[in-house]
């Protein structure tokens, strides 16, 4: 990847701003209930994978420091995807737009995700995989490949072919763009794994994605979707669940959960049988 670490720094900062301005006005603020639930399930997956932490809910913005050098002494002040350790969330109210991003340190919800992501698992594993982008610093290496994109459309165009920018995004640009989506959903697997969310609630989410889309398209070429097939994406997933497990059971926030169950199992139920529990009444 032919990018530096001052020039990206630069960038995540002019795209952070830039989503301040786009969603102006649009974002819930930091006590409503969406943005809280939101906010748990990110806080999670931050810190059972040892990325960071949330901004404070009251910052909206922060400003690179203005000296020319690159130095060490700065990576808490740069996005996480540069070697920052401090995430923001936005959080917009748009229920007609189903998705969710992340890049540079800044994750986007929309709100019409959410019914799809359906409860805090669901939301975990768009949460990870929309993270897992940024783990892989997808925005950085597909600015960094713009280059080739470029020289491939200007030597298509040299052989004379019409139409060369649209060859060169069928060329280039959409199977890249497959494959960082299929990397970023096993990267997301193992984040949401980690934080001790189910990991059958992934491949789940997908299938309820697929279903969405088969409801509202007529129909879709694969090949030429910038985004791999719900389906396949679910089938995948659906592979990798034996490794999710193994990642769940090594996690030790995971293992601290179980404890914890343990111990009010122990202390609140005692020598009851679980299989008699119906028959347990409550005063």
């Amino acid at each position: 990847m032919d990018i530096s670490p001052k020039y990206e720094a630069t960038l995540a900062e002019v795209a952070h701003q830039e989503l301040l301005q786009q969603f102006k006005g649009k974002v819930l603020p930091p006590h409503h209930p969406l943005t809280r639930h939101i906010r748990r399930v990110v806080t999670r997956i931050l810190e059972a994978n040892n990325l960071g932490t949330l901004e404070a809910p009251e910052v909206h913005s922060r400003l690179l420091p203005a000296a020319d050098v690159w130095s060490a002494s700065e990576v808490d002040r740069v996005r996480p995807e540069v070697g920052g350790r401090e995430w923001h969330l936005f959080v917009v109210n748009d229920d007609s737009v189903v998705n969710a991003m992340a890049s540079f340190g800044d994750i986007v919800v929309f709100t019409g995700i959410l019914p799809v992501a359906k409860d805090e698992n669901g939301l975990a594993a768009v949460l990870g995989h929309e993270i897992g982008h940024a783990v892989a610093r997808h925005a950085s290496e597909r600015y960094s490949s713009m280059k080739v994109f470029i020289l491939l459309a200007m030597l298509i165009d040299l052989l004379g072919f019409p139409l060369s920018g649209f060859l060169a995004r069928v060329l280039y640009d959409l199977p890249n763009s497959r494959a960082q989506e299929l990397e970023a959903d096993k990267i997301g697997l193992r984040l949401s794994a980690r934080a001790c969310f189910d990991p059958q609630a992934v491949p789940e989410m997908f299938k309820r994605l697929g279903r969405l889309e088969a409801a509202h398209s007529s129909g879709r070429i694969d090949f030429l979707a910038t985004h791999p097939a719900s389906e396949k994406r679910s089938k995948l997933l659906q592979e990798m669940l034996p490794e999710a497990y193994a990642v769940q059971a090594a996690s030790p926030m995971c293992g601290a959960t179980a404890d914890h169950m343990a111990q009010f199992r122990d202390t609140w139920l005692g020598a009851l049988d679980p299989d008699r529990m119906s028959e347990v009444r409550w005063s």
